[in-house]
């Protein structure tokens, strides 16, 4: 609610700041969803009364609504032409038509970010049309398939789609699409170099029928790459132009991924002041049509904007609400129908391609039925009862292999938990002796310090105050100093300094730094207040620093991550650690917890702590650690 009175409040309406050098760039933010479609379209579907006349005039508009951004509006026309076979009960729905709403559903829900509904959508519409009759429709399919799998990190399957649609495709326009789509997944994987001629591929495969906003999204394509490559004088040109062209022909989704793009750049200028204005714009907007996808992107922007700048209590507001985003985005999700109807889409192909050589084998078998005689009848009744035998014992085979590869992954499990349990034990003991030294050196150091140094200190007094010191006297002096002095570097010696004499913020600042240097990894340490986090007690000290070192031992191990970023924090008393990398993920209900994660889980509960792991496939790992802190954990 913090972000939403900010952001609606503060900019409703922007315009011509002088921004770079002498470029003026309009910004302006839309109180409301603004209307397009043309009022023709809604007087004829006033007008029509059958369903025949009614899908086209729905698809029209919901292709409308497609092309300047609306997606609940494309969602709801998607809808109101799917639902129209429960309105007419006796229509049946063309499988063309069905094709299309799903078409502009699987669009729609892309474009808010829930991808799982997206390939759903997708892949029931690739289920009901016929691919010789529709070509054009089917390829739009394919392409929106590709488009979800590289969402989700599925650089295979999504680049299969897009050079089949790029290879096969009539139509120039959806040649570009594939190819500008082919440069984002390389963009995505790093190799710059091939997005880069990718995109110069779209751009020459455009023609004069090709629309002005496929254009400007290989223009905005374009300029990320720049942005990514640090070139400004490419990218903040590139971004104003599109800017003003979306503003100037209405196309405010791409008018604001520009927006956000150029806040960025100015972000990485050191602009603060003006990156936040332009994507509090562009989070506004987001807002406004409910781009769920888009608003968690701009969020992340900002939070970076103002952890840059050092305003770390708006960026642990922004922080909060980036995961309420996340988690309303992942709620939305069914994860388990899309496996089935993957399944059911790669099994129709199969049988696509089992039909054609069934009617080739027909044509043979006639042939030979036509010189064939009894004995032909007699080895096709013998065939008709070996081929089920065959597959009966393959079944058999296939649940033998299966509940052996079963048993042998519960043996794994089995010993692993073994080996957590004893490594545990093996923890709690060294921890446990650990404590004791530790106590003991304390004690000693102390009884040093204050018994025999204090003795020796008496002692040295009363020898300085004699008169008339002889040599004998002289000597005692002497050695009298320099047992007190051995006595203070012996205590000093007892007591740990690793924690003592270096700020904590300081030692996990050049743990990260070696990890950056042994690693390939980019890594990002912010922490707020720093005061506060120093001055913690030494056994939570201790235990933060080993639970930071596993987090990253696991990332390194498991999670091929590019980017981490690590974020200390106390807030109203409470100790909060941010760990968030952009790896491989996991699937957090099917996945048991690990030595790693199983260790940290039980130092935290030990503090009256928690721990909340957010992860899954090709979508990296959030882990959020929270610790109530008390007077008597802190060193005051």
């Amino acid at each position: 609610m913090y972000l939403v009175l900010v952001l609606v409040t503060g900019f409703y309406c922007i315009s011509q700041q002088r921004l770079l050098a002498q470029d003026i760039v309009n910004f302006k933010a839309f109180g409301h969803t603004p209307s397009l479609i043309k009022d023709s379209l809604y007087v004829a579907l006033n007008n029509v009364d059958s369903p025949e006349r009614q899908l086209p005039v729905l698809y029209a508009i919901g292709e409308e609504h497609k092309n300047y951004g609306n997606a609940d509006s494309v969602v709801h026309y998607a809808q109101r032409m799917a639902n129209i076979p429960n309105t007419y009960s006796e229509f049946v729905m063309p499988p063309l038509y069905e094709a299309r709403a799903q078409l502009l559903l699987g669009e729609g829900k892309y474009l808010n970010g829930l991808y799982d509904s997206a390939l759903e959508a997708f892949l029931t519409g690739l289920s009901v049309v016929d691919e010789p009759k529709n070509e054009a429709i089917v390829r739009r399919l394919q392409l929106g398939l590709g488009k979800v799998y590289l969402q989700k990190h599925r650089y295979g399957k999504a680049e299969a789609m897009f050079q089949e649609v790029a290879l096969i495709a009539d139509d120039a326009s959806l040649k570009a699409k594939a190819k500008l789509f082919l440069g984002r997944s390389f963009f995505q994987q790093g190799d710059l170099v091939a997005a880069a001629r990718y995109y110069d591929e779209a751009q020459g495969s455009l023609d004069e029928k090709s629309g002005t906003k496929l254009k400007l999204e290989v223009r905005l394509a374009m300029a990320e790459l720049a942005l990514k490559q640090k070139n400004y004088t490419i990218s903040l040109p590139l971004y104003e132009e599109i800017i003003r062209t979306g503003l100037e022909e209405n196309y405010f989704d791409v008018y604001t991924v520009a927006v956000q793009g150029y806040g960025t750049a100015q972000r990485e200028l050191g602009n603060f002041e003006v990156a936040e204005m332009t994507l509090s714009t562009a989070y506004a907007n987001a807002m406004q049509w409910n781009r769920l996808d888009l608003q968690k992107k701009i969020v992340n922007s900002l939070r970076l904007t103002y952890s840059a700048k050092g305003d770390f209590e708006n960026a642990y507001n922004l922080m909060t609400q980036f995961t309420a985003i996340s988690n309303e985005i992942i709620a939305q999700q069914n994860s388990k129908a899309i496996q089935e109807l993957e399944i059911k889409y790669q099994t129709l192909q199969k049988e696509n391609e089992i039909y054609e050589l069934k009617e080739e084998q027909a044509e043979k078998q006639n042939e030979i039925e036509r010189q064939k005689t009894i004995k032909k009848a007699v080895l096709i009744g013998f065939l008709a009862l070996l081929i089920p035998i065959i597959a009966l014992l393959y079944v058999y085979y296939q649940k033998l292999q299966a509940q052996s590869a079963l048993n042998k992954q519960q043996e794994e499990l089995n010993a692993q938990r073994i080996s957590g349990l004893l490594n545990e034990q093996e923890l709690k003991l060294a921890r446990t002796s650990l404590e004791a030294q530790q106590e003991e050196r304390a004690r000693i150091a102390q009884q040093l310090h204050d018994s025999i140094g204090g003795n020796l200190a008496g002692i040295k007094l009363q020898m300085a105050n004699m008169e008339d010191k002889n040599k004998l006297q002289k000597g005692i002096m002497n050695q009298i100093n320099e047992t007190y002095e051995l006595v203070r570097e012996i205590s000093h010696d007892l007591t740990p300094k690793k924690f003592n004499e270096s700020a904590f913020t300081l030692l996990i600042a050049e743990y990260v730094e070696k990890i950056k240097n042994s690693s390939k990894m980019e890594v990002t340490f912010q922490a707020h207040p720093k005061e506060r986090i120093n001055n913690l007690g030494e056994p939570l000290k201790v235990v933060l620093y080993q639970v930071v070192q596993e987090l990253f031992t696991n990332t390194i191990k498991h999670a091929n991550a590019k980017q981490v970023e690590l974020h200390l924090t106390v807030h109203k008393n409470v100790f909060q650690l941010l760990f968030e990398d952009d790896g491989a993920g996991f699937e957090v209900k099917n996945t048991p917890n690990g030595i790693g994660l199983y260790n940290i889980k039980n130092r935290i509960e030990q503090w009256n702590g928690s721990l909340l792991v957010d992860s899954a496939l090709g979508r990296g790992t959030v882990v959020t650690i929270e610790i109530p802190i008390k007077h008597k954990h802190e060193n005051i």
